[in-house]
């Protein structure tokens, strides 16, 4: 099971994203491609219908379907894990952690938890890198997109504007030393 930190209790984070990421974690952290090939159409119902009956222990579909699954219930959630109303903020702090560090602490408590145990998981598959082949700017370009949304009625985002999302992201999946 991933690691919640240092406390013994667990994060409040919604039951459906624990399942996906600890089914991830538990057999997908050695998997090549995670994330960058899709998953079989014909797995996500059963996908689903495991996450609505909260039968944990028997996730069905291949490693890519939990893994497209997880990445469509992110960008199925009405409001993205970084609030719309900080999305311009991130964007313009995204070349300093200490700020967005200060944004991400200003996210309401669940999604603050969210946020973290993304992180948290996202670099744990970047320690098996060389059996994965992921690396943090494959990570953060995938999930830039997904937790850093402009809210609606924005401008979709230029390639600037994805570009600064990523850069964003990728601060949180880097040690201090700039090292994943």
């Amino acid at each position: 099971m991933l690691p919640h930190g240092q406390s013994e209790k667990p994060l409040d984070i919604p039951k459906e994203l624990w399942m996906m990421v600890d089914h991830l974690y538990r057999n997908a952290s050695h998997q090549e491609d995670l994330f960058q090939q899709p998953g079989l159409r014909s797995e996500f119902e059963q996908i689903r219908d495991c996450l609505d009956k909260g039968m944990h222990d028997t996730l069905f579909g291949n490693n890519h379907s939990v893994a497209e699954a997880l990445l469509l219930f992110l960008e199925s959630l009405p409001e993205p894990i970084i609030c719309y109303k900080f999305y311009s903020s991130c964007l313009e702090c995204s070349n300093s952690y200490s700020l967005s560090s200060q944004i991400i602490s200003k996210l309401p408590k669940c999604h603050k938890n969210v946020f973290e145990y993304l992180m948290a998981f996202l670099r744990e598959l970047l320690k098996n890198s060389r059996k994965n082949h992921l690396d943090v700017n494959i990570l953060a370009s995938v999930f830039g997109g997904l937790l850093l949304r402009p809210p609606p009625g924005h401008p979709k985002p230029d390639v600037a504007a994805k570009r600064r999302a990523q850069q964003f992201i990728q601060q949180f999946l880097l040690d201090e030393n700039g090292s994943p």
